[in-house]
């Protein structure tokens, strides 16, 4: 799956990485910092900050760690934020690092990489944040193997689309999350698919339908009642 992985520049200044496998990319051509930004930070973390200090996140692709790191400087000490991270296809330290190297300009936080990298086992990454890297997929998790007890206040629900990575699009993986979650959960992603949307509402999440990036008509945002 991760075999001839290609850097390719965005037009925000950033750049996204693109899997001729799959023919498909990390990130919007638009932009891979815009579009993270805009829906995982603008539409997920700072509404629910603004609720509460406290706050644990599971994200749904790691990815290049792009989501951390902007959570991270999304955040200060003043906050206690325990975040997992699952990725089963884990890109290398190398390749990120060449990767980051075509952002006109770096994540804030991006010397936090290479601990993020090494994380199966909890570790703080700066006062107020912990971070987890679990090496699995939604559909294979169990709680052994996540780190923090207690329910998730917010989902970063970042996979590879339904047509490139369907299993992890089916309502059974949805069910998973819908029942580890809190009252008011918050589950965020740039996808706004119509299947996707009624499998959430099937559940009972209540389904909000924001602009997503760059213009784009739609993402999605899913409240646990």
């Amino acid at each position: 799956m991760l075999q001839d992985i290609q850097i390719q520049g965005t037009e925000d200044g950033s750049a996204t990485l693109y899997l001729p496998g799959l023919l498909e990319t990390y990130h919007s051509n638009k932009g891979a910092l815009g579009e993270s930004w805009h829906v995982y930070i603008q539409n997920g973390l700072l509404p629910k900050l603004s609720e509460a200090s406290s706050l644990t996140i599971l994200e749904v692709g790691f990815g290049t760690g792009l989501n951390v790191l902007l959570s991270l400087e999304a955040t200060s000490e003043q906050h206690s934020i325990r975040m997992m991270s699952l990725e089963p296809y884990l890109l290398s330290l190398p390749l990120l690092a060449s990767y980051y190297q075509h952002f006109e300009q770096v994540p804030k936080h991006l010397s936090c990489l290479p601990t993020l990298l090494a994380s199966e086992q909890v570790q703080t990454i700066q006062a107020g944040f912990q971070f987890q890297l679990i090496p699995s997929k939604l559909e294979d998790l169990s709680k052994t193997q996540m780190a923090f007890d207690g329910p998730i206040d917010l989902v970063y629900f970042d996979a590879f689309a339904p047509s490139k990575q369907p299993e992890v699009w089916q309502i059974d993986c949805f069910k998973k999350l819908y029942e580890s979650m809190a009252h008011k959960g918050r589950l965020v992603t740039y996808c706004a698919q119509g299947q996707f949307k009624r499998h959430l509402k099937q559940i009972g999440f209540e389904v909000y339908n924001p602009p997503g990036a760059f213009g784009k008509r739609e993402m999605t945002v899913a409240i646990k009642p």
